[in-house]
């Protein structure tokens, strides 16, 4: 069976500085052999639908601050699968709204030149299934998701939530994976979340032989 790294939202160009070194520790660490980008690789913020921070950056150079960023990414884990985050797809979905088709929009290798890279809205592995997580809350939006769909899940897209529940019925038993951000909180990009009560939690997730585990970045080594 495959030993997966899952890594959690991204949301370049502000991650984490250490964000990258994280990754290769753990999928080094675990003998990892696949690694899945969970989703919102990208932030996106200065197209965002919602009101934009006047301290970010603009649309042109955000776009080439974060292509610098993908391509450490890709450089780094250039066999990735990448799942489609709702921050990911903020262009088709902007341009959906003014009645723009898909046929004059570039896929996302050809926007990030990511020419190994498979972006996908979910993917399979070992009966585990892996997506964003668009859709999904609570306290244990991961497990919430597997109970619903009786397998294993792997997601994203809720920072303040990380770690591993299981549930079990009569003949199996299965996970529910929250893989918590790499986001670099601190930027100007999430200041709307400055004085909310629950902040983001900085992990990723690995699947070792069809189990799932949390790990959280060692607040010492990458402060």
């Amino acid at each position: 069976m495959s030993r997966v790294l899952a890594i959690g939202d991204q949301h370049e160009h502000v991650s984490h500085k250490h964000a990258i070194d994280f990754c290769v520790d753990t999928y080094n660490k675990y003998n990892c052999d696949k690694v899945v980008c969970i989703g919102d690789v990208v932030d996106h913020h200065a197209v965002s639908f919602h009101a934009q921070n006047p301290n970010c950056p603009a649309a042109k150079d955000e776009y080439d601050l974060t292509k610098i960023k993908v391509a450490q990414w890709h450089d780094t884990f250039p066999n990735a699968i990448v799942c489609v985050g709702n921050h990911d797809a903020r262009i088709e979905r902007l341009s959906e709204s003014v009645n723009i088709p898909t046929n004059y929009l570039k896929s996302y290798n050809e926007v990030w030149e990511t020419p190994t890279w498979r972006w996908v809205f979910d993917t399979i592995i070992d009966k585990v299934y892996y997506f964003h997580g668009v859709g999904s809350s609570g306290k244990t939006p991961a497990l919430n998701k597997a109970n619903s769909m009786g397998m294993s899940v792997v997601m994203g897209h809720i920072h303040s939530v990380g770690g591993c529940h299981y549930a079990a019925g009569p003949k199996k038993r299965w996970f529910g994976l929250d893989c918590g951000c790499l986001i670099d909180r601190e930027a100007w990009q999430f200041a709307y979340g400055k004085h909310m009560p629950k902040k983001p939690i900085l992990g990723c997730g690995v699947v070792l032989d069809g189990d799932g585990f949390f790990i959280p970045m060692p607040t010492e080594k990458y402060k």
